[in-house]
């Protein structure tokens, strides 16, 4: 009984200590993001030299990013939260200004300009132009799991975060997040 019990107490304590190292191993969630569905990178990714598409089928790839931030915002026209969150991400550009941030809108349809441009034009955006990953290629490298998400990108080509799902891009506590990255 002694032995089984002295047993029973190692094998609490050796469990105790591992959760607690565990626990306190992993990364930690950045407090105080704007929103619970915005994921911040521990080692930001590389994304340079990734590429997509304009209307024409020209390819085109991520080679500098010359703006304080960059948004690369997957989408497609039958995506509804896609369709709320737009305006808010074209009035972001107005909000920061045009030199301090740069939009990159991949449509992840197939080309089709007329249903873009309605669709666009429907939403009055008028701030950033449209791309294509018709095929996956981008989507599939980066690591997409469903539509929209939004990359956050720095200066220097590196994803810091990412929003999964839609959120409202004039909300002042992003604003004020995104201006401290």
């Amino acid at each position: 009984m002694f032995f089984l019990r002295n047993i029973l107490k190692y094998l609490v304590y050796s469990i105790s200590l591992l959760l607690f190292i565990t626990n306190h191993s992993l990364p930690q969630p950045i407090k105080d993001l704007p929103f619970k569905n915005i994921v911040v990178h521990e080692i930001p990714k590389e994304i340079i030299g990734e590429e997509f598409i304009d209307f024409s089928g020209k390819k085109f790839k991520f080679n500098k990013f010359d703006q304080e931030i960059t948004l690369i915002n997957f989408w497609a026209t039958w995506c509804v939260p896609c369709k709320e969150e737009m305006p808010s991400i074209d009035k972001l550009v107005n909000i920061l200004g045009k030199n301090k941030i740069k939009i990159f809108a991949i449509n992840l349809e197939k080309i089709n300009k007329k249903k873009t441009d309605k669709f666009l034009s429907d939403l009055r955006i008028k701030n950033f132009s449209t791309y294509y990953d018709p095929d996956y290629v981008l989507a599939n490298r980066i690591g997409l799991r469903g539509l929209p998400t939004t990359l956050i990108i720095d200066r220097n080509g590196k994803e810091l975060a990412r929003v999964i799902g839609s959120i409202d891009f004039t909300d002042e506590k992003f604003i004020s997040w995104l201006k401290e990255l």
